[in-house]
């Protein structure tokens, strides 16, 4: 079989949000490897995307444009017209307690949160006109999260991981619904994932350790489907 050059993953942050002064996913994204290597396989890419999601409604329609396989949505200075395919997305955003979580399913409909422009996220978005008119009430990644847990836990038995049927009904679980929608409308793969850094944990050794689990998520992402 022959392997392919190099898979590619791209990671995605949010920006600071209400009375936060800094996101923790905007430096856990810094210091995610550009090349994860690994023995016997290829190695996994890494598009770290440059903007971070506002806590704004209307930045929701820039995640479809990033399943679109156009490089100039990640580098404005590529060559015109210049191709990618994205093998996998890790959005990553954070939560409160304490355990790294990476989430199970996305919810359509029962969000209840504010951005910080003043527009709450829609309650109710499956209806005739609405957002996300005839879709399933429930999304769910490709992947095996209790897998991807697993891996974690045995990659870094001393973090506390867990997997989550509970992304909050905030923006995150819209965030993933988002992008979960648009390979589901495409026909495609549903090769998007949420991953919650606890809000709490900001050291250094924090922040690294936060990259460290992130690293063996990707990998996971990329391990489980087929990614010789």
């Amino acid at each position: 079989m022959t392997m392919k050059k190099a898979f590619t993953v791209v990671v995605t942050g949010v920006a600071p949000f209400k009375d936060n002064e800094r996101n923790a996913t905007q430096d856990v994204k810094a210091k995610i490897p550009d090349l994860i290597e690994r023995k016997g396989k290829s190695p996994i890419k890494i598009i770290n995307f440059p903007y971070n999601f506002r806590n704004v409604i209307t930045d929701m329609d820039i995640i479809p444009t990033l399943w679109n396989q156009e490089m100039k949505v990640y580098d404005g200075d590529c060559n015109e017209g210049e191709r990618i395919y994205v093998d996998a997305m890790l959005h990553m955003g954070i939560t409160s307690g304490g355990d790294w979580q990476v989430e199970k399913v996305a919810h359509r409909d029962g969000y209840d949160w504010v951005g910080d422009d003043e527009k709450a996220l829609p309650e109710h978005n499956g209806g005739k006109g609405e957002r996300r008119e005839g879709l399933p009430e429930i999304l769910t990644p490709v992947y095996d999260v209790e897998k991807i847990v697993e891996r974690i836990k045995k990659d870094l038995p001393d973090l506390p991981a867990k997997a989550s049927t509970d992304a909050g009904l905030k923006y995150c679980e819209f965030i993933l619904y988002t992008s979960l929608a648009t390979l589901h409308k495409r026909g495609e793969s549903k090769r998007a994932l949420f991953f919650h850094h606890p809000m709490e944990k900001g050291t250094e050794e924090d922040i690294q350790n936060g990259a460290k689990v992130a690293v063996s998520v990707i990998t996971s992402m990329i391990d489980q489907v087929g990614g010789m």
